[in-house]
């Protein structure tokens, strides 16, 4: 499908292009590695990469067109190639310019956690009904979002997109990039603390999503949230008013009715604007059933019907990294089962992944956790506060990665064993072979860890077990 012709990129980005063929291009990439055909290359100079190194592998991987700064000696001047005074400032200006063309609605995705698994939930739904857009990847920041918001089909009728922060005003600067029309803010955590004085102020900074939002536009917030009131505040500050809610309490728009974990399936009933819906989410982490309240509130909003809400969530499925399980075969015919949860950590997210740990077995667990990075000053606190969590897994073996957790392994004081590696790359040969028949095993640390290291060594030691029918519909109910 065409995303962009020649004429159309070249008076986006203000370009001059060398040879004047007319070409229509499919996708906008940063990557060589990923470039996909019929593709256009922006060739960014980084800190430590020059993408103009790697315009001829570009077009060998398949690229149509090549952006390139003027300064920049062209070798092949006959390849269609794009001159511009700044490659980044082009590809801004070619992702504002689709979203003031696009007749999308645009949905915006911030928060401490859970933004991946909310934007995944919200386009499962949408999309069963129309023609819906989501960020690939991590492409939440200020070179992602534009990456991401210039590759908008030009028929699609929503574009959700994520957006995530480590300082103030990054958000900010994103936000009126993007104009939402509609904006999620999941929850406020730790995550990145170290860069703030405290977590009000990390509330203050995802609040700058409402920035570039209309004043029509809706806003969707956590209701139980500590900072609920900074939330609101700024929101009405911007002159937003259609503000809505979702939590556990009845006095939210969508709250928690009931919920049944059965293994990796887990059973929820919610209240959303007075009218009930019962559906099934495939997963044991009970923090997905907050981050599907937020998906099926904006879709409502959006005027999606229950029975289409319904209809969409009971297909989608963990990703990669998110907690996402693995059954493997153990040599003693037994079998392993891995719950990868590696793409990233918080205080938050780590806490519930090892609570959650009891939907699936009520075997003593084998943990691999990995440092929560990015919190500063704070960062030996936030470790601390994991310990009473970690001992009532009852767990049969901790593996402590990094020097953060290695230090609250000193601390803890219990009755099971404790390993320490200095990083990913020292421990992946080491694991495979401290895994047991029978085992549950989680991973779960900052992306900045690798942790996926260990996941592969540990699913490339071990054959996957192939799943029966039944698996999912194993009875056990476990409060968490």
């Amino acid at each position: 499908m065409e995303l962009w012709n020649s004429h159309e990129l070249c008076k986006a980005v203000n370009g001059k292009s060398l040879n004047n063929s007319f070409w229509q291009a499919s996708s906008i990439s940063i990557d060589t590695r990923s470039i996909k055909d019929g593709g256009v290359f922006f060739a960014l100079k980084g800190n430590k990469v020059d993408g103009h190194k790697f315009i001829n592998h570009a077009f060998e991987n398949g690229a149509v067109a090549v952006v390139a700064n003027k300064k920049h000696k062209i070798e092949h001047e006959n390849k269609n190639i794009i001159k511009v005074d700044d490659t980044y400032k082009a590809l801004e200006t070619l992702g504002v310019n689709r979203r003031e063309v696009s007749l999308s609605k645009l949905i915006a995705i911030t928060g401490s956690v859970g933004k991946t698994t909310v934007k995944d939930y919200l386009f499962s739904i949408l999309s069963n009904k129309f023609h819906c857009y989501a960020n690939e990847g991590n492409y939440n920041n200020k070179i992602g979002v534009p990456l991401s918001i210039s590759q908008i089909p030009k028929n699609a009728k929503f574009a959700i997109q994520e957006m995530g922060m480590s300082f103030s005003n990054e958000i900010k600067y994103l936000s009126n990039l993007t104009k939402p029309n509609l904006s999620i803010i999941t929850n406020i955590g730790s995550s990145h603390i170290g860069n703030f004085k405290n977590l009000s102020d990390i509330a203050l900074a995802k609040s700058e999503i409402f920035y570039g939002m209309k004043k029509d536009g809706i806003v969707i917030l956590p209701g139980e949230s500590k900072h609920l009131d900074i939330l609101k505040s700024e929101a009405r500050n911007r002159g937003l008013k259609n503000l809505f809610f979702f939590g556990i309490d009845s006095n939210n728009d969508c709250f928690i009715i009931s919920k049944r974990n059965r293994y990796n399936i887990i059973e929820v009933t919610v209240s959303i604007m007075g009218e009930k819906l019962s559906f099934k989410i495939n997963s044991h982490q009970n923090h997905n059933i907050l981050n599907t309240a937020a998906a099926i509130l904006a879709a409502k909003t959006l005027g999606l019907t229950n029975k289409e809400i319904d209809q969409s969530l009971s297909v989608f499925n963990s990703v990669e990294r998110r907690g996402k399980i693995y059954y493997l075969n153990h040599p003693s015919g037994s079998k392993v089962t891995l719950v990868d949860d590696s793409y990233n950590a918080s205080y938050e997210s780590t806490s519930s992944a090892l609570k959650s740990l009891r939907n699936l077995s009520l075997s003593k667990p084998l943990l691999i956790l990995g440092d929560m990075l990015e919190l500063g000053k704070f960062s030996a606190q936030e470790h601390k506060k994991l310990i009473p969590i970690i001992k009532n897994t009852n767990p049969r073996l901790v593996i402590f990665i990094g020097e953060a957790m290695s230090k609250i392994s000193k601390e803890i004081n219990s009755n099971f064993d404790c390993i320490c590696f200095e990083s990913s790359h020292k421990a992946k040969k080491e694991i495979p072979n401290l895994i047991k028949n029978n085992d549950l095993v989680l991973i779960k640390g900052s992306n900045g860890m690798n942790l996926n290291l260990i996941t592969l060594a540990i699913i490339n030691f071990f054959k996957k077990l192939k799943l029966n029918n039944n698996i999912h519909t194993k009875e056990q109910n476990y409060a968490v």
